[in-house]
Order: structure tokens, then sequence, then C-alpha cells
């Protein structure tokens, strides 16, 4: 992605902590999950095996 690019931005979800946010440019769609001073940026198969991840975790949850 070229930095003076500016793609459209949709946050997916937000806490006071945390942050989700989907960036599209021309031909992907990255996630960006900001965990405060920490931001990880995903690719679309990526954030599918993320989120795979944080459901084996709510499963383990009692």
């Amino acid at each position: 992605m070229s930095e003076d690019m500016n793609y459209p931005e949709n946050v997916l979800a937000e806490t006071e902590n945390f942050a989700i946010v989907e960036v599209r440019d021309e031909d992907e769609t990255f996630y960006d999950i900001d965990f405060g001073i920490v931001t990880v940026h995903l690719d679309e198969d990526e954030y599918e095996e993320f989120l795979d991840l944080v459901k084996q975790l709510k499963s383990l949850k009692h």
C-alpha cells in the first residue's frame, strides 16, 4: 500500500482499549487489530485464522 493513498476504513468493533478496523485498498482487504500500544496488521486469511483462534478460546470459557 502506498503511504500517500487514503483507503476507506471501517471500524468493526471497538472498546475502551481495543479496536478492529477493516481497511480496503484496490486489491485486498486488511484488518488492523489495535491492542493499545501494538497494532497487528492481518490479511483476510490471517484474520479468519485469528477469529478461529478467538472462537477456540471462547469455547474454553467456563
